[in-house]
């Protein structure tokens, strides 16, 4: 594995998920801030310095779920969208089933559709990640 790459990759891919996710609160935050209200939540503090952690260490994982399994599946986009496809799974689906099941107060199709609408978003992380991982 070509850690300096990884490493480029990373940063490449968590910038790409940074805009994606920029996008993703243009769309949703309206939705998102009802449905805390409604829920009796209280108001979103910011805290930019573990989100920012949170982006690195999600691209950074993206980027190295290609890298581990591009050796049997293949470099190429297809692998990446696996890879993409395998850490939303592990990410967000799983997260979003347990926030259903524990009953959060927000309603289940919302979560399902924010579930829904951030897997383009990590797909195209992972595209861009593999684009620049290089061997």
């Amino acid at each position: 594995m070509n850690y300096k790459r990884l490493a480029l990759a990373a940063i490449a891919a968590s910038k790409t998920l940074f805009l994606g996710e920029m996008a993703f609160i243009a769309l949703m935050s309206g939705r998102l801030m009802a449905a805390r209200q409604a829920a009796g939540l209280p108001e979103i503090t910011p805290q930019p310095l573990v989100g920012i952690i949170e982006l690195l260490l999600t691209g950074a994982f993206l980027v190295w779920l290609y890298a581990a399994i591009r050796t049997r599946y293949g470099a190429g986009p297809m692998t990446a969208v696996g890879a993409g496809l395998a850490s939303w799974t592990g990410i967000v689906l799983l997260s979003t089933i347990h926030m259903i099941g524990d009953n959060m107060g927000f309603p289940a199709t919302l979560l399902l559709m924010v579930a829904g609408v951030i897997l383009p978003v990590f797909i195209l992380t992972a595209v861009v990640g593999a684009w620049v991982y290089r061997e």
